[in-house]
């Protein structure tokens, strides 16, 4: 007898390939459901395979909305974060992704809104800057609450104080919080957490999130995933699937966002994950980017040698 044709996804852990309908080990057909397919393959590790890019087309037939980070995800990590350099043609391809997704693509990051557009001034993508703290939408700007503002001064001046006199420390503040950098000396990891912990006593709203050779003091009400919901209640993100796109632990409460909302996380490079996907590095994100536009838009390809304008 002749088996039913399957449209087949791998999943890292499983023994056969979760399909919409299959034979078990017996010989008897099965069929998995959109939901339990869904269900299985949430509860999966990563997907890891030379053929990646492939298997994300294949996942999202329907309308997607992209949400990425910026450092080790868009641009390579730097020694110290006004060190990063933005390849020349990557604002040419985030427009040309952006016009492929009818505008459903939004840059979600610790950085602040005015460093983002300070490295890469693209004013039509939506940004949500100091991990949602603050953003921006079709040109409309929120900015930080002021106690927010305030607080995080007074934890920055405290662990400056606290850190004077480790110059390979960098401490690094920020409108609603504040980072300590130890990539210079990783061996000091342990003094900058302790500082920071200490700086954030009695500031209730604040809690610090450990990160790639970084430690961050920022708002509990502020993380990535909560951006992202809110992003995917308004338009043009709202009735798309979510795939947010990130390298780092900060970055997990995206992923988990994107899972609940119906889509997935991608993550670049190595490390535990709850993302359904893992890209070897940034060239493939690029590579799959430009997969994207050319399967959601075939007449628009990356410029990447068009003049760009600054801010």
């Amino acid at each position: 007898m002749e088996r039913p044709a399957a449209q087949c996804i791998w999943a890292a852990g499983l023994s056969r390939p979760a399909c919409g309908m299959g034979w078990d080990f017996s010989g008897t057909p099965w069929a998995v459901t959109a939901l339990s397919l869904r269900t299985l393959l949430q509860h999966q590790p990563a997907v890891t395979m030379p053929d990646t890019v492939s298997a994300i087309l294949s996942a999202t037939p329907d309308a997607v909305a992209i949400f990425t980070d910026f450092d080790g995800t868009l641009v390579e990590i730097a020694p110290r974060p006004d060190a990063i350099v933005v390849p020349p043609e990557l604002a040419s391809r985030l427009e040309a992704l952006h016009a492929a997704l009818g505008g459903a693509l939004a840059i979600v990051t610790g950085r602040t809104i005015a460093a983002i557009d300070a490295f890469l001034f693209v004013p039509d993508i939506s940004v949500t800057g100091s991990h949602g703290a603050e953003w921006r939408h079709e040109h409309h700007v929120e900015r930080p609450l002021g106690h927010l503002l305030a607080d995080a001064a007074e934890i920055a001046h405290r662990v400056s104080d606290t850190l004077n006199g480790q110059p390979d420390l960098l401490v690094e503040p920020k409108p609603t919080g504040v980072a300590v950098h130890y990539r210079a000396a990783p061996e000091k990891g342990a003094l900058a957490h302790a500082a920071l912990v200490r700086a954030i006593d009695g500031f209730n709203d604040f809690q610090t999130v450990d990160g790639k050779k970084v430690i961050e003091a920022r708002p509990k009400s502020a993380d990535k995933g909560s951006a992202i919901a809110r992003l995917m209640q308004v338009k043009p993100f709202a009735g798309r699937i979510p795939i947010f796109i990130g390298d780092d632990v900060t970055d997990e409460d995206g992923f988990a966002a994107a899972d609940r909302l119906g889509g997935f996380g991608i993550r670049i490079g190595e490390g535990e994950t709850h993302a359904r996907y893992v890209l070897p590095d940034i060239a493939a994100l690029y590579t799959y980017f430009d997969a994207l536009i050319t399967a959601r838009h075939p007449a628009a390809t990356p410029h990447p040698n068009r003049e760009r304008s600054t801010p």
